[in-house]
């Protein structure tokens, strides 16, 4: 038996770590159960730890426990494994290399560019050059940077893209990632280290309002280059004011969601000095390991030419991304274009951007004007429209090359406008689109024999593409940002068709950066301004459930104590703010209610949002009441709260079984008020599936007490469903639960239904009308590439094929066939290993064909049939 897939704290062979004691895992290769293994761990010529022969079937999570790490360390580790009969395997071995871990690894200085911004000023991106020697042979040679805005770097000539868009999104207030490049290769006896400097989401368009200067008015750059030498020495170059800075060249104004203006006849001068960042601009923030995977550029598409019908050239890439353009082209000295990108077309065949745009002043923001367009005001005087999405280039006259470097549009389509009168020859295969998302490994992967459902689990995987850049965000275009609720109710989803553990890892601490003192979240993480609307939104149930829901599903999902432990101190406080806001506002209305103490509805709350135009609630915002949506969350609050503070309390990470008890409590009050106060006075008579789909989901009618109203409620919901011609009728938060509730009530024929139909509103009526991303809305006038309403894809894995994770090393596999589909087959590579399910109608009856991981087991449940059985591969037939 030997160890693949080796893994050190979720990444493969990281650089720069910054976990002291980072836990190691791996799958097994060969044999049917591991019996012992032994990790052995060497820092150049030094062993620093050798576990010995440790008689465990573990495989994860195996903290590492010898001699202390120290920044810069570069440890080659291995293991060996022994299977279920005392056979030694073969070793395999893995690497990682620590980051800078104290403020004294860093020499280098802040610097920046050599100018006093204004406000709403907006300004060219500065260009930094240094020249450095290699005095002796070098053996290795690293470059760690980070930046107030967005960097790239180019060494010798070579554009290194190891992370686009660098440093990546963080709260900058709190938290500001650095990364580690291996520039080895690159270094020569003379070398030349170019960094550009753009806006990013320091100072440049953030949110839906596309707020400016949110974090800063000056960008900056710290940056060090360190050479090790063949005798043990070592050079540093650092950042300082013998940097060469211009703001001359090419990109004349480079924005995240405006995009990028470019002049191909200038070329960066150098003709000045950075300069060193001033004590009182500088972030106290110290840069720290980001310990997740790098964004890069991915999958390239080429474009067919179509022509609209005032003779515009519009590119069609066939696939709607969140990504950049790359292109040759050669027009006139001088010729101006404008290339805008965007997800539909009008019916004239022109790029309509009406769906995603927000106005703005045309002067920029104020904060009064800011707080007037949020209470709804219209905006005076000129106003633009953002983002623009839009590329402004002046060609040189030979042949330019082009391609995004410090912004990122949602598009599949680009159209290329000259001055009237002149005209440009585009040559489809000079251009490409280039997707641009975080590294992470594709985990799952299911098809079936009907061609629309397989689309749509593409569209979902490309939504969640085209929105895990750093953080899971809403939408590529309009807003661009990590809303909470997105994120909690896509997670298993996406957890099987993607390695997020490092993802979601980062992305958790930027929510722990963020809490407000009282327990609450803002709705978005992390911050990026506006905050007077995220964080009033910030209390809305579903949304500031992420808080738990996403470390309590990591948890199932990847088995890791300790990330819930490092959350439990945000969850805890969340529950807190509960139980101090609980009762109804209305005062005579909480002298009425018996459950009052148990009751939740105050702060503002979203509702359902985004049902069906026909079933949405009229009043929204501040003034509008939730309390059904409220009550049932509390419960669920509570319940999954209390579970998680049991877990640790069990496994000895935090003495929480008296909180534990009080959480039971609550939800048990939660339960009873909610019961009291909707079903019994008629929640459920009604044809609005949310409402019936909620309780049943969050398991507010479980237990014998509830039988009857838990069948009243099923039965209502296939009677909504079926009255409303098998279309989704749900909104945001309980799209999710339809299929698996309908499944769990026995209708799996319905559930189906559901999923089959190609009318409107309904996740198929997208393919059919060309969707290649998943829509926002049911109605598809917003943006087109909303990942949250693809959440329905778990049923495809957990239900469809069944594959079920429970527990360590333990799958539950339980296929549910139905529906026209004659196939469908799933694989889903867990932290466990890889497992695959396959069922097939044949004229005899349903095969089906399992694969279950080494050094694992499996329940297997086909029809009434259940067997237990070890890793393999496993076949079966079930006759109609």
């Amino acid at each position: 038996m030997k160890a693949v897939h080796l893994r050190t704290e979720y990444l493969k062979n990281p650089l720069g770590l910054g976990i002291l004691k980072p836990r190691f895992s791996w799958n097994c290769s060969g044999g049917k159960r591991q019996s012992a293994y032994r990790i052995t761990a060497v820092r150049g010529n030094e062993m620093i730890w050798d576990t010995g022969r440790v008689s465990s079937g573990s495989m994860t999570h195996i903290r590492y426990e010898g001699k202390t790490l120290e920044s810069r360390d570069i440890v080659e580790w291995t293991v060996q494994l022994w299977d279920e009969n005392g056979r030694e395997g073969e070793k395999a071995s893995g690497r990682f290399e620590m980051g800078l871990l104290n403020p004294s690894d860093w020499s280098a200085s802040w610097i920046t560019g050599d100018y006093n911004p204004k406000k709403k000023m907006r300004y060219p991106v500065d260009c930094f050059r240094k020249e450095f020697r290699a005095e002796k042979k070098v053996v290795s040679a690293r470059l760690y940077a980070t930046a107030h805005g967005v960097y790239d770097v180019e060494i010798n000539g070579r554009h290194i893209e190891d992370f686009v868009l660098a440093p990546g999104v963080t709260d900058y207030r709190k938290r500001l990632q650095y990364q580690v490049y291996d520039i080895t290769e690159d270094i020569r006896e003379n070398n030349e280290i170019i960094f550009r400097l753009g806006d990013g989401w320091y100072r440049g368009c953030v949110a839906a309002y596309s707020a400016e200067y949110v974090f800063g008015m000056r960008t900056a750059l710290l940056a060090q280059i360190e050479l090790v030498y063949a005798d043990g020495s070592r050079a540093v170059t650092g950042t300082d004011e013998s940097f060469s800075w211009c703001c001359d060249g090419p990109v004349r104004f480079a924005d995240l969601k405006d995009g990028e203006a470019y002049d191909a006849r200038m070329k960066p001068g150098f003709g000045g000095k950075a300069r060193l960042l001033k004590e009182k601009e500088k972030n106290a923030v110290i840069p720290a390991a980001s310990d997740n995977v790098p964004v890069r550029k991915k999958e390239r598409f080429t474009p067919e030419l179509l022509i609209a019908e005032d003779g515009t050239q519009v590119l069609d890439f066939g696939q709607n991304i969140a990504g950049m353009l790359h292109f040759h082209i050669q027009g006139k000295p001088g010729q101006k274009l404008r290339i805008v990108c965007g997800e539909v077309l009008d019916r004239k065949g022109r790029v309509d951007l009406s769906g995603i745009q927000e106005s703005k002043p045309k002067k920029g923001w104020s904060q009064l004007s800011l707080v007037k367009k949020l209470l709804g005001a219209q905006i005076k005087g000129d106003v633009v429209m953002t983002p623009k999405q839009e590329i402004r280039f002046i060609c040189s006259g030979g042949v330019d090359e082009f391609r995004n470097s410090f912004s990122i549009f949602g598009f599949r389509y680009a159209e290329i406008l000259t001055a009237p009168g002149e005209k440009i020859t585009v040559i489809p295969d000079d251009f490409e689109s280039v997707a641009v998302y975080s590294d992470m490994a594709q985990t799952g992967s299911f098809s079936c024999s009907s061609e629309l459902v397989n689309r749509f689990y593409e569209n979902t995987l490309w939504s969640m593409k085209g929105n895990f850049l750093d953080i899971p965000t809403d939408c590529p275009t309009r807003e661009r940002l990590g809303w909470t609720g997105d994120a909690q109710i896509f997670f298993d989803t996406g957890a099987y068709m993607m390695d997020t553990a490092a993802f979601f890892r980062k992305w958790l601490r930027d929510m722990a950066d963020d809490q407000y003192d009282n327990g609450l979240i803002s709705a978005v993480v992390p911050y990026q301004g506006v905050e007077m609307m995220y964080k009033v939104t910030g209390s809305s149930v579903g949304w500031a459930d992420a808080v738990y829901l996403v470390p309590y599903r990591y948890y199932l999902r990847y088995g890791d104590t300790e990330l819930l432990e490092n959350c439990w101190p945000m969850i805890k406080k969340y529950a807190e703010y509960l139980m101090k806001n609980l009762g109804m506002r209305d005062k005579k209305e909480a002298k009425n209610n018996p459950w009052n103490e148990y009751t939740y509805e105050k702060g503002v709350h979203l509702g359902e949002w985004l049902e069906p135009e026909e079933f949405r609630d009229k009043v929204y915002g501040t003034q509008a009441k939730h309390p059904e949506e409220c009550t049932a969350y509390l419960y669920y609050a509570m319940k999954i709260i209390g579970e998680i503070a049991g877990i640790l309390d069990r496994n000895g990470l935090a003495a929480e079984k008296s909180f534990a008890e009080k959480c039971r409590k609550y939800a048990d009050g939660a339960k009873e008020a909610y019961n009291g106060l909707f079903v019994k006075t008629g929640t459920l008579h009604t044809n609005r599936q949310a409402k019936l789909v909620r309780p049943l989901a969050l398991g507010l009618l479980d237990g014998e007490e509830h039988k009857k109203e838990k069948q009243d409620a099923q039965e209502q919901l296939v009677r909504a469903v079926e009255e409303y011609r098998y279309r989704v009728g749900t909104g945001f938060l309980s799209t999710p639960f339809l299929l698996p509730v309908l499944t769990e009530a026995g209708k799996a024929k319905t559930a189906y239904k559901m999923l089959e139909n190609t009318e409107k509103p309904g996740w198929l009526a997208e393919v059919k009308e060309g969707a290649t991303t998943v829509w926002e809305n049911w109605e598809g006038n917003l943006s087109q590439n909303h990942y949250s309403p693809g959440a329905v894809c778990q049923w495809l894995f957990d239900t469809v094929c069944g594959i079920r994770q429970d527990g360590e090393c333990h799958f539950v596999i339980a296929p549910v066939p139905g529906g026209s589909l004659t196939y469908a087959e799933a694989e889903y590579r867990s932290i466990y290993g890889q497992v695959t399910s396959r069922w097939e109608k044949k004229e005899d009856g349903i095969h089906y064909q399992i694969t279950v991981p080494e050094n694992t087991t499996a329940e297997i449940r086909i029809g009434e049939k259940t067997v237990n059985v070890e890793s393999g591969s496993y076949e079966f037939a079930e006759s109609f």
